[in-house]
C-alpha cells in the first residue's frame, strides 16, 4: 500500500550519545529511503544494503524474479517450498489476518494491480463489475502453509508491502543487534524501530497532525512505529475522495473517519501491518482491536471531527 511519511525523527540525531559517536547511514531501498543512526557501531553501509537486498529479492512485487513474485506464478494445489523469511512473514500475515477480523489482508495482489496501488499504474480505476470479478481471487484464506511450504487453493497474487518494509526495519535492527549496538534508531520510509538510548534519553518522534500543527510527540523505549494515513495520498474515484487502502471484505477502498494511525510494538512489521489494518476498518473497531491486544496507538480522526486525537495505551 502507499504511504506517506508522517512521521518526523528529531531531537538532535546528528549529536553524540555519551563519548561514542553516532553513526549516521543513509540509503535508498524499497522505493523509498531508509536511515540508520547508530552509537558506537562499526556496521558497514555495505552490510546494511546486503541485509536490505535480501529482503526485496525475497517480498518485491516490483522484482519479477524475487521469491514471492515466483510463488504468485505458481500453480494452484501444489506444495511449494518457500524459505525461512517468506514462511515466516506469510505466518504472521495469517495470524494478523485473524486478529484484525480480515482487514489485513495481503492475498489481495489482484485488486491492489487493478487498483494501481502496485506495481501495474492504471489510468483508469477498475469498474464495479471487475472488482466482483477479481474479489474471489483476493484473499490469503485460500494460502496453506505446513512445515517451510505453502499452496495457494485459489489462483492468488500475494502482496506483502504492508509487512515487508517493517521486515526489513526489523531484519537491519537485528543486525545491529549482533554486532552487540544496543543504542540505534532505525528508519525506513517513516517505519522505525528505537532501542536503548541517545544522550540518556529515549529516541524520540513525532507523529504529523493533518493540519499542520505541532506533531504528536512519541518517546519510543526500545519499540517500533509505524503510521498510516490517508491525507497525502489519495484518489477520487466515483466523485469521492478514497485512500489507497483497501476494505478486503468488498475490494474497494476504504473510507472511514479516520486520517491517520500510528501504532507501537516490539516489531515492525507487526506496526507496520495493525496500522493498514486500523485504517481500513475505522475508529470505533481500531479502537477495540487496540485495546483487546493492548498496543499503544495514536489515531487522528479526519476533518470532519476535526482532527481529534485519540490515545490509547499510552
Amino acid at each position: 500500500m502507499l504511504r506517506a511519511l508522517l512521521i518526523f525523527i528529531f531531537l538532535g540525531l546528528s549529536a553524540c550519545g555519551g563519548n561514542q559517536p553516532t553513526q549516521t547511514i543513509t540509503g535508498s531501498t524499497m522505493g523509498t529511503s531508509y536511515t540508520v543512526k547508530a552509537i558506537g557501531s562499526s556496521v558497514s553501509k555495505l552490510q546494511i544494503e546486503q541485509a536490505l537486498s535480501q529482503v526485496n529479492k525475497t517480498f518485491s512485487t516490483w522484482d519479477k524474479n524475487s521469491e514471492l513474485s515466483l510463488l504468485n506464478q505458481k500453480p494452484i494445489n501444489k506444495w511449494i517450498d518457500v524459505s525461512d523469511e517468506l514462511f515466516f512473514v506469510l505466518s504472521q500475515s495469517q495470524k494478523i489476518h485473524q486478529q484484525t477480523q480480515g482487514y489485513f489482508d495481503p492475498g489481495m495482489g489482484r485488486l491492489i494491480d487493478a487498483w494501481g496501488f502496485g506495481i501495474t499504474k492504471t489510468a483508469k480505476k477498475p469498474g464495479r463489475a471487475q472488482v466482483s470479478e477479481l474479489l474471489p481471487l483476493s484473499s490469503i484464506q485460500y494460502l496453506q502453509l505446513n512445515n517451510g511450504q505453502v499452496k495457494k487453493t485459489r489462483d492468488i497474487h500475494i502482496n506483502l508491502s504492508a509487512i515487508a518494509k517493517g521486515f526489513g526495519v526489523d531484519q537491519v535492527a537485528n543486525l545491529l543487534k549482533e554486532h552487540q549496538v544496543k543504542n540505534f534508531l532505525v528508519e525506513i520510509g517513516g517505519e522505525v524501530i528505537a532501542s536503548g538510548k541517545k544522550n540518556n534519553k529515549h529516541w524520540a518522534l513525532g507523529v504529523e497532525r493533518p493540519n499542520g500543527t505541532k506533531p504528536i510527540a512519541i518517546a519510543l523505549n526500545n519499540q517500533a512505529i509505524a503510521t498510516s494515513g490517508n491525507y497525502r495520498n489519495y484518489f477520487v474515484w466515483e466523485g469521492v475522495r478514497y485512500m489507497h487502502i483497501l476494505t478486503p471484505s468488498s475490494g474497494l477502498p476504504a473510507k472511514t473517519d479516520l486520517a491517520s494511525v500510528s501504532v507501537l510494538d516490539k516489531q515492525t512489521m507487526m506496526a507496520d501491518a495493525y496500522a493498514t489494518a486500523m485504517m481500513a476498518m475505522g475508529s470505533e473497531k481500531a479502537t477495540a482491536l487496540a485495546k483487546q491486544l493492548n498496543l499503544p496507538v495514536v489515531l487522528i480522526l479526519n476533518q470532519t471531527n476535526n482532527f481529534k486525537v485519540v490515545k490509547i495505551n499510552l
